[in-house]
């Protein structure tokens, strides 16, 4: 019987999917690298969340043969190495992008509101300077969208009801009514609110740093669920401090879970969320299902439907 190490809520989420399957499913809270050498050193799967797979690991795990991210962004891992060790990679693409487009709208509509220092100075006992603060409405704004897979998509789609005006970049063009394509240099000029939902590579890395927030306009704002790498967190901190543009969101981070001491915590321009764009409930289920069943293919002798890298065997 081969051994699969999942997250203790994926097991939940799946009605005990590979169980059923006849793997012997062991469960952790996290699969990092001590949670996975402390439980199977002989496991065969691990449904991986976000944390680190260091390619020291591969070979003190000889029986490895697949990592299932129960998600979209796979840069906590290394594929291309994974691959030369002979274990598949996957991931979960469009499970959580309603989600993810959901919060990033919230997002846009929060800054744009001013809702959450309003609803702070409300419970501070502040009501009067409360209401001494003025939003702006969304229509007739533009919105610039960095990356347009499965939830930059999702995002102009749900956004087409608001009256903005959608600038999209992304190195495929794909087909769509919901935007006009521009270079990001025009996208970052012309937007009053940017939106990054672009995979985290080595080439986008930094994409938004301190030239490129000079770009953008001193009322635009700034939302970021991709990951924390895309985007030059200290040049970001420098701009908000200094009102080079107007707030921000983050939900991703170069260190996670942001350090108590990060000067984020001190600016009141700028919106916090621990990484949690995809909870919800249903983008749960279709990841830690996805997830499930990428192991199950994957250690019954198939090409997982959603590998992200091939193997040598």
């Amino acid at each position: 019987m081969q051994k699969v190490i999942i997250p203790q809520v994926a097991d939940k989420q799946t009605d005990h999917y590979l169980t059923k399957k006849g793997y012997e499913v062991l469960m952790v809270p996290d699969p990092t690298e001590a949670a996975i050498l402390a439980t199977a050193p002989d496991v065969a799967g691990i449904m991986m969340f976000v944390a680190p797979f260091p390619n020291t690991l591969y070979d003190k795990l000889p029986n490895l043969k697949v990592l299932a991210r129960y998600g979209v962004g796979y840069d906590s891992i290394d594929a291309d190495y994974a691959a030369t060790k002979g274990v598949w990679v996957t991931n979960t693409p469009g499970a959580n992008s309603v989600s993810v487009a959901e919060n990033a709208v919230t997002d846009i509509m929060l800054l744009a509101k001013q809702s959450f220092k309003v609803s702070t100075l409300m419970r501070s006992g502040q009501q009067r300077a409360a209401r001494q603060i003025f939003g702006h409405e969304l229509a007739g704004k533009t919105v610039g969208i960095v990356g347009f897979g499965h939830i930059g998509q999702a995002v102009a789609k749900m956004l087409s009801s608001f009256g903005v005006k959608t600038l999209l970049y992304n190195r495929t063009k794909r087909p769509t009514k919901y935007g006009e394509y521009v270079d990001l240099e025009t996208l970052l000029r012309q937007s009053d609110f940017v939106t990054l939902h672009i995979a985290a590579t080595k080439q986008t890395e930094h994409l938004i740093g301190e030239k490129e927030l000079k770009m953008m306009k001193s009322s635009a704002s700034l939302i970021n669920l991709a990951r924390g790498s895309v985007v030059d967190e200290q040049a970001l901190i420098k701009a908000l401090s200094s009102h080079q543009i107007a707030n921000a969101a983050l939900d991703v981070f170069d260190e996670e879970p942001l350090p108590d001491d990060s000067p984020l915590f001190k600016l009141d321009n700028v919106f916090l969320t621990p990484h949690t764009g995809s909870n919800t409930v249903e983008a749960g289920e279709n990841m830690a299902m996805g997830a499930a069943r990428m192991i199950d293919e994957a250690l019954s002798g198939q090409k997982p439907e959603w590998a992200v890298n091939q193997p040598q065997f």
